[in-house]
């Protein structure tokens, strides 16, 4: 099921806010809480969390 998420003003541009249960299970599964996402626009906007990789 799809998460519906307002479109916010931030200045001169908009933004949309992650929900924390994402950010808590993405943290939960690699030991760590994305601080970047990267963003696909091709006719859908695709989000996904950018994590580093352990030393």
């Amino acid at each position: 099921m799809p998460i519906i998420r307002k479109i916010l003003p931030i200045g001169g541009s908009q933004a949309i806010t992650l929900p924390r249960s994402w950010l808590d299970c993405i943290e939960r599964e690699t030991g760590k809480r994305p601080t970047e996402v990267t963003i696909e626009v091709n006719g859908i906007l695709k989000v996904s969390p950018v994590i580093e990789k352990r030393a």
